[in-house]
């Protein structure tokens, strides 16, 4: 009798993992000890606040087998977390299917993927192809001949180019920043908690109960964020419901340093003269300003990807994946056919709304003179401000009224200098970065 086709995602923001064409778990990249019980995955993560004395997220980020601390006769290094991590994937799949298919991020290189076959043959797992995720997301969407995919890990957020003609090409895959989704769920938390304590002197975080409770939450609150401007966090302890209300504003303060160099670095990756698809993860889901902030890049067709494609994809084209010679490769390039798409230029009238410093977000209005003084945050003085950022058309400028001690993006600012989102400010040591709130 023929089984089905298991296909494992790995990405350890959330490892997805299917049974032919339907997701059946998605489980992230933690390992809690608990005496001596190693939990890894949705157990583990419900568990690292309760028990943060042994906590590693980091296994599938730095795969490898250097000694690491605090380790035990049975976990010596990142390797055998992986090993259980992805033991305890198998466990329930493996009545049910007979081939499975990994898929694996852009950032594995050699020796992650020999670890990672070397893991899976342990652990039993069939596997009859690899390929790379981006190439699954990508394949069976209508893209441009050129082609980005913005993904984001535990760790770090990562950009892969491809290009499409009659065949579908991975080039490389850079990691942009390694700031990931875990900085952003720690940061989030902290702004949480903040607002409890202003609004009801509650603090989360006093107990690790309510602290993990919260983080519990986070991650499907905040995919669930869509474009609303306010949004109520609503915390039952049991005989006890705290709620607030959190502002996109205040939500972007996490989002400060990493939306900047997400927006700079696809803008080099995009030619003047052509245009590309940029293919944004499902993983960004409900992320404060994200795409008005992508929506800015010039010459780009922002296309979000649904949760469920690269897994979709995976099974359309599994005979193209299996090996056909009993080697395993590791699939970068696919031939498929599909219509091409050149995006066509629109004229998006979006244009930087905010000034994000830390963790607050201040309205720019009709004009702002902005004061040289940033010590207590962003304030107006109209008196000797620095610089004047005013609307004028559909577009924000500015005015410098200093030769000195403001930059932007890096660069002496000009009188009348337009500015984008993701351009930021710097006034001695303190940045100021330009965001749309629409």
């Amino acid at each position: 009798m023929t089984l089905a086709l298991g296909i494992i995602d790995i990405n350890d923001a959330g490892i997805q993992v299917a049974i032919d064409n339907e997701i059946v778990s998605t489980s992230p990249g933690f390992a809690v000890m608990d005496g001596d019980h190693l939990l890894v995955g949705n157990e583990a993560l419900h568990n690292a606040r309760l028990l943060p004395s042994w906590t590693n997220n980091r296994f599938w980020n730095q795969l490898n087998t250097d000694p690491i601390a605090n380790s035990t006769d049975d976990v010596r290094h990142h390797a055998d977390l992986a090993f259980a991590h992805l033991e305890s994937l198998w466990q329930p799949l493996k009545k049910d299917v007979d081939r499975v298919i990994l898929l694996v991020p852009g950032y594995f290189a050699h020796p992650q993927l020999g670890l990672l076959l070397g893991m899976a043959t342990e652990c039993g797992i069939p596997v009859s192809g690899v390929a790379d995720s981006s190439l699954l997301a990508a394949c069976d969407l209508p893209i441009s001949q050129d082609c980005l995919h913005l993904d984001i890990h535990l760790h770090r957020t990562t950009l892969t180019r491809l290009t499409s003609s009659n065949t579908l090409n991975r080039k490389d895959a850079t990691t942009i920043t390694e700031t990931g989704v875990f900085t952003l769920w720690d940061r989030w938390a902290n702004i949480i908690a903040d607002q409890f304590i202003q609004t009801s002197r509650f603090d989360p975080m006093h107990h690790a109960t309510s602290e993990q409770a919260l983080f519990n939450q986070l991650p499907d609150w905040i995919d669930q964020l869509g474009a609303s401007r306010g949004n109520t966090f609503e915390l039952n302890l049991g005989d006890v419901n705290h709620s607030i209300s959190i502002s996109s504003d205040q939500l972007m303060g996490a989002c400060a340093q990493i939306y900047p160099q997400l927006v700079q670095f696809i803008r080099t990756q995009v030619a003047d003269s052509e245009f590309s698809t940029l293919l944004l993860s499902h993983r960004f889901s409900g992320f404060p300003g994200l795409k008005d902030s992508l929506g800015l890049i010039t010459n780009i067709e922002l296309v979000e990807v649904e949760p469920s494609q690269t897994i979709s994809s995976a099974y359309t084209h599994a005979e193209k994946i299996f090996s056909t010679d009993g080697a395993i490769n590791h699939i970068t390039n696919l031939q498929v056919r599909h219509q091409q798409q050149k995006p066509k230029p629109t004229q998006n009238r979006s244009r930087a709304t905010h000034m994000l410093m830390g963790n607050h977000a201040v309205a720019i209005g009709k004009s702002f003179q902005l004061s040289r003084d940033l010590t207590d945050g962003i304030r107006r003085n109209n008196e000797n401000p620095i610089c004047t950022l005013y609307v004028r058309g559909d577009a924000l400028f500015v005015d410098s009224h200093t030769e000195e001690d403001l930059a932007i993006n890096g660069e002496t600012a000009d009188r009348e200098t337009i500015l984008k989102p993701g351009d930021s400010l710097k006034l001695g040591e303190q940045i100021i970065t330009l965001i749309s709130v629409t």
